[in-house]
């Protein structure tokens, strides 16, 4: 697991950040107060990023800097001052950043980074553009802020490594590219994917004050002039993916469930109605199933509400695991229903089969131990009709599995 090294020797900061890191991080840290400690903690442990003091009791000159780099540690540094002069030292040395500790929300601002920086980890980023030169230094970039990057030549290659990997959250690209440029390239992307889900940031040295406006215009969420200054090209990108990710909690909120984290009905019935639209136009099949879990008023009043939720919150995984890459929502209290397309009714009665199975054998973690659960499925597929009469059919045919001794399937092809 990622783990963080903070360095820092004042006794109060120390109670500051480590309350911080204690409520704020995503993953585990240790706190060091000198360079004795901190080579200690690295011999022991691998460490994503350190938050680094510039002085120290035993490492006056910035010392332990060199120690954690040499490490091939992630660093920020954290300093009182930053001059000119160290700031160019710093980050020729290879120091991705540094805070001034100038009160509580410099530390705020540190954690907060780190955050980032460890979502970075698993993040992918498509650069595309034509220059070996300038590509190779933004990649660099990239890599120092622990992105994944994937690099292309022109406009073309960026599409088809869009279609090829489809786990790219973000896209840099320059304006002069041969074959197609970048606002060819925004305009084609943004067909499809718009700018509150997938950012682009274009890049251009050309001296066309109209430029950065054309790229905004076409779907880019930002535009930098090359050459920029480390500092900049940072701060757009974190803050760009900051904006993504707070536009992304903002619509889970509206669309998932807050217990099970499952999409809500809301959710459902909007996509679902597009995907049923398509299966109109294509002539295709859709299956719905409804699941139900059996007796679970009874699980309520025996062992508590903390308990019927907890059965929730792990059904939920577990069907989430099970139909992943289809539209799974918490269609009520304990009812739930799943949409799938471009998938056979003999392939979905396996995975259907599958999860049933899986419930009937699972122990379930409550408050005071372990239980039991089973589930009923009322299954319909489709051809052109109603979405409401195909829903109706499926709890139609959940109702019969319920009356017909529960824990069991019934499809409904009518």
């Amino acid at each position: 697991m990622a783990r963080l090294l903070i360095i820092e020797d004042s006794p109060l900061m120390q109670k500051v950040i480590k309350h911080l890191a204690t409520s704020e991080l995503s993953c585990k840290f240790d706190l060091a107060s000198t360079m004795a400690e901190a080579k200690q903690f690295i011999e022991q442990s691998e460490y994503f990023l350190a938050l680094a003091d510039l002085n120290l009791p035993d490492a006056p000159n910035g010392e332990v800097i060199d120690e954690v780099l040499a490490a091939g540690i992630t660093t920020i540094v954290l300093t009182a001052s930053m001059d000119d002069r160290k700031r160019h030292a710093m980050l020729d040395k290879g120091v991705l950043d540094y805070i001034y500790k100038e009160n509580r929300d410099s530390y705020v601002s540190a954690i907060k980074l780190a955050n980032q920086l460890l979502h970075n980890k698993h993040t992918t980023v498509l650069l595309a553009d034509d220059s070996i030169t300038l590509r190779t230094h933004i990649c660099k970039q990239l890599q120092r802020l622990l992105f994944n990057v994937i690099e292309v030549e022109n406009g073309l290659q960026a599409l088809a490594a869009l279609e090829q990997h489809p786990q790219i959250e973000l896209l840099i690209t320059d304006f002069n590219m041969p074959e197609m440029d970048g606002i060819e390239l925004i305009r084609k992307i943004r067909q499809t994917r718009s700018r509150d889900t997938f950012p682009i940031i274009g890049l251009s040295s050309s001296s066309d004050p109209t430029l950065s406006a054309r790229f905004i215009k076409f779907g880019a969420n930002d535009f930098l002039i090359t050459p920029f200054i480390h500092e900049e090209f940072q701060w757009r990108i974190l803050r760009t993916m900051e904006q993504i990710s707070l536009f992304k909690k903002i619509t889970d909120t509206a669309n998932k469930d807050y217990l099970t984290k499952l999409y809500n009905r809301r959710y459902f019935y909007t996509h679902s109605r597009q995907l049923f639209k398509k299966a109109v136009a294509d002539d295709t099949e859709l299956v719905i199933a409804l699941i139900d879990i059996d007796l679970f008023k009874k699980i309520n009043d025996t062992y508590g509400h903390d308990s019927g939720d907890a059965v929730l919150v792990q059904l939920s995984a577990i069907l989430q695991s099970i139909f992943k890459g289809f539209i799974v929502a918490r269609f009520g209290g304990e009812e739930f229903i799943v949409i799938i397309d471009k998938v056979a009714i003999d392939s979905c009665a396996k995975y259907f089969e599958l999860f049933r199975e899986k419930i009937e054998n699972t122990r379930f973690t409550i408050v005071d131990g372990e239980l039991s659960v089973t589930v009923s499925l009322g299954v319909a597929w489709h051809k052109p009709g109603s979405l409401q009469c195909f829903i109706n059919k499926a709890d139609v045919a959940l109702y019969q599995a319920k009356e017909s001794g529960r824990n069991r399937i019934v499809y409904d092809a009518e």
